[in-house]
């Protein structure tokens, strides 16, 4: 029997994310039940950044599903938590490491996990926004 490689357990990773995703919404094969809403991981805390300020795009982009940021009370487990990792780090960084993930991995994590569209699957206003929004609110 061959070793798993890399891509193996990446696949093995994602199967569980989508398993994760599949009981959280019901499973039931209908999108309107996967579409992120405004839920207890992803409404604001007091004095996080307006929904106009980024935290609509971090929750249309299921972004606390995986992330924990105490400014949107997402507690995900699977990603880095951006209050630790991105509190105080540039725009630009921040940008990056969306839209690129995989170039630099957080302590502890490896590339791979993050899908590598979101430079593609948002629109620059909104990843502008978003950005903002973290630079804001990380480790606050």
């Amino acid at each position: 029997m061959r070793a798993p490689t890399a891509a193996a357990g990446g696949l093995v990773a994602a199967a569980a994310v989508m398993a994760v995703l599949a009981f959280s919404t019901g499973g039931d094969g209908d999108d309107r039940a996967a579409a992120p809403t405004a839920t207890a991981t992803s409404a604001p805390t007091a004095g996080a950044a307006p929904a106009g300020d980024g935290l609509d795009v971090w929750a249309a982009q299921g972004c606390g599903s995986c992330h924990a940021l105490a400014a949107a009370n997402a507690h995900g487990e699977i990603g880095p938590d951006l209050d630790a990792n991105l509190d105080g780090m540039p725009a630009a960084y921040i940008e990056e490491s969306i839209v690129a993930p995989g170039k630099v991995a957080a302590a502890g994590y490896s590339t791979g996990m993050m899908p590598g569209d979101y430079g593609a699957r948002i629109a620059p206003e909104d990843l502008d926004r978003l950005v903002a929004f973290l630079r804001a609110n990380a480790g606050r």
